[in-house]
């Protein structure tokens, strides 16, 4: 159960999305149907792509892309330093090898510079992630995939709805994917989401999703695959959560910019940058803090959730697969890592509540000091 009276986020779902299910349980197709295949379309669409491919969720759909672009074993992928373990776990599944670059300390997304200075002749693909919905630097690192004849791949997880000089992200890239978690500014609970222009590949990632099965031979397969398929209900869903896309943009836009004008107030505390030509898709408030981890606790005690994307670099993960790369150095992701701080950020919440966790938040970065204002804020 969840006590907090800010959580860090909150999925919206309305009358529209009860409707939606019940229409969907009524027709008695529970597995790509109509209500996946209208998904799918209206994705697509979004992002200005040809074509989507709903999968279960993000992380399959990193896999599938990974396979769509041919990784496999031998390659090495570039991929930031600082990000979610799905997106350079994908590499790992191929048998390839994850390179990992150091980030911009303004927007802690993947650095352009470092990409170029870690590039071999192994080097396969890039494949980027917008920190927190804010785009990655596409102008320099399309024009090194073009140089150096890489292939780009965009994982859009936190970023649907983000545009780079007016383009999607998820427009990006020769694959890009999404994902529909219900953390995410849309959901549909689990789920995920595919993205390319090119027919050939459109019918591999369908294949790939279902078994490999040969399309229109049931029961005949001629590709190694798994069962990555999405539910009608999570399509259904999904739908729903689309169609107010641009009400969900604004809003979270709305609510940024207040965390903005009143963290001016707070110089402790420092929110990470944007690029001029980007248009984030606030998927969450991503601020910089002394002390980030006893600042957490006591906006947990006084009621605030937050998280820490990420809290260690990917390449000092656990995972004994990944021990290869624990000598890896990448001096700005290792310090983001132990200062970088997330904000809530939903659909429903107020100004007020911006206002709240703010006043928390002074509170809390004064109380990490040995100040008083926790006593007053209690008070």
């Amino acid at each position: 159960m969840n006590d907090f009276r800010i959580p860090w986020a909150r999925p919206y779902l309305g009358d529209e999305e009860i409707i939606a299910v019940t229409r969907a349980l009524a027709d008695r197709r529970l597995s790509m149907g109509a209500e996946v295949r209208g998904f799918e379309a209206e994705a697509a669409a979004l992002v200005n792509r040809e074509h989507g491919v709903a999968v279960a969720n993000g992380t399959v759909a990193l896999d599938l892309a990974m396979k769509l672009i041919g990784v496999g074993p031998g390659d090495e992928v570039i991929v930031s330093g600082l990000s979610y373990i799905a997106t350079t776990n994908c590499i790992v599944w191929q048998g390839a090898r994850p390179v990992f670059c150091d980030v911009d300390p303004g927007t802690l997304n993947i650095d352009a510079a470092d990409i170029e200075r870690r590039i071999s002749s192994r080097t396969k693909a890039i494949l980027v992630a917008d920190y927190c919905g804010s785009p990655v630097d596409y102008d320099r690192i399309e024009s090194i995939c073009d140089e150096h004849g890489l292939v780009l791949a965009v994982d859009g997880a936190q970023s649907l709805g983000a545009c780079h000089r007016g383009r999607p992200t998820c427009s990006l890239g020769t694959v890009s994917t999404t994902s529909f978690h219900t953390a995410k500014a849309m959901i549909c609970g689990e789920g995920g989401m595919v993205f390319c222009d090119d027919d050939a590949l459109l019918e591999r990632a369908q294949r790939l999703r279902g078994q490999g099965e040969v399309p229109g031979r049931k029961y005949v397969h001629d590709t190694l695959a798994w069962n990555y398929r999405l539910t009608e209900i999570a399509g259904a869903v999904g739908r729903v959560q689309l169609a107010r896309a641009d009400d969900v943009l604004a809003r979270r836009a709305q609510l940024a910019a207040r965390y903005t004008e009143r963290l001016r107030e707070l110089p402790e505390a420092r929110p990470t940058t944007h690029l001029a030509q980007a248009t984030p898709a606030w998927f969450s408030y991503a601020i910089r803090v002394s002390d980030r981890d006893a600042v957490a606790r006591t906006l947990a005690d006084l009621g605030v959730e937050t998280r820490s994307l990420y809290p260690i670099p990917a390449y000092r993960q656990p995972i004994p697969e990944y021990r290869e790369y624990a000598h890896t150095l990448c001096p700005h992701a290792e310090l983001a890592s132990g200062e970088v701080l997330n904000l809530p950020m939903f659909f429903e919440m107020t100004m007020s509540e911006v206002d709240d966790v703010v006043d928390c938040l002074a509170a809390a970065i004064d109380a990490a000091r040995g100040g008083t204002a926790l006593r007053d804020q209690a008070a």
